[in-house]
């Protein structure tokens, strides 16, 4: 049996256990530290969305060729990214810039590398669907087809009603698509590092070069923090306590998390940068505005902490 065979069997089995017209309403289970995120008001969390998104998200009739999903290039086991340079589309177009995580991404003040507007996972969530420059899924070019194979999809069927206040699931849409799956990815909130464990938790989980690099981030001296501060490192965010937020952007690309970062190379907006040390190197040496010259105490200090920052659902792809 598919992975998303088996998940699909599960989920079926959880619909018929609670009534179809009614759904439970979502508990968010947060780590120390994380507030609720944001959800819009015309797409509110109950566990039938959820559980139809995480399934929509693994499908790859989503795609042109029905053999691409959107975890094809979000891959949990790589922290939801790909390990490429820059992203593939489901017809092989090679695109301009790397696949960013979606690990936190509920609290992205603005969504995707450039600044495009896109504050919503709803409004993200669209262009991969329909993008044509290039091809990303290609759903947009098979929807009415695709759409009919979803709506006689059993575990499809079963969930639709629920998640979306008793809707018919023979009148499953696009919109139902892009709020299932937007409702999901907003649940892909970790926080189970050392770095963690350390600031919240209170237990000596960082070795002393980790412990100087924590210093040596959120010192002047290198202004890091400057643009990956916060609890989701990566600078200002949105939440039910911060409902809006202007997002950092350094030659019109915006500061990604830091979150997982030794385990999502390779970096960079267009995936130029292969290593963890090549990181380093290049702040070392050139910098944003100004190079940092590190010394190799304090290079092999910050690489520490930067490891430290990675969760232990994703510490064994550690690379």
């Amino acid at each position: 049996m598919s992975a998303r065979a088996a998940l699909a069997a599960l989920l079926l089995i959880a619909a018929a256990s609670s009534r179809a017209d009614a759904a439970p309403a979502w508990t968010w289970t947060l780590p120390a530290g994380f507030p609720p995120p944001l959800v819009p008001a015309d797409n509110p969390m109950n566990a039938a969305k959820v559980n139809l998104g995480a399934l929509l998200f693994f499908d790859g009739r989503l795609s042109l060729t029905g053999a691409y999903s959107c975890a094809s290039c979000h891959r949990p086991s790589a922290a939801f990214t790909d390990g490429r340079a820059r992203a593939r589309g489901a017809l092989g177009d090679l695109h301009a810039r790397n696949a960013p995580t979606l690990v936190n991404a509920a609290y992205g003040a603005s969504l995707g590398w450039l600044d495009s507007g896109l504050t919503t996972l709803e409004a993200q969530h669209r262009v991969p669907l329909f993008n044509e420059s290039p091809v990303e899924l290609g759903f947009g070019r098979v929807a009415r087809e695709r759409l009919a194979e979803l709506r006689t999809d059993p575990a499809i069927r079963a969930l639709v009603p629920a998640a979306f206040d008793g809707s018919s699931p023979d009148r499953f849409d696009v919109d139902q698509i892009v709020a299932a799956l937007a409702s999901y990815v907003r649940t892909l909130i970790f926080a189970g590092s050392p770095f963690d464990r350390y600031v919240y938790w209170g237990e000596p989980s960082l070795s002393a070069d980790a412990l100087a690099g924590f210093a040596l981030f959120a010192s002047p001296r290198t202004g890091c923090a400057d643009c990956h501060g916060g609890f989701a490192l990566a600078g200002p965010v949105v939440s039910e306590r911060v409902p809006s937020a202007a997002p950092i952007f350094h030659d019109g690309v915006r500061a990604p998390t830091l979150r997982n970062v030794a385990v999502t190379a390779p970096y960079m907006h267009d995936g130029n940068v292969a290593t963890l040390d090549d990181v380093l190197a290049f702040y070392s040496k050139v910098g944003r505005g100004r190079p940092l010259d590190l010394s190799a105490d304090e290079t092999r200090e910050l690489r520490a902490f930067l490891e430290s920052l990675t969760d232990r659902r994703f510490a064994d792809q550690a690379r």
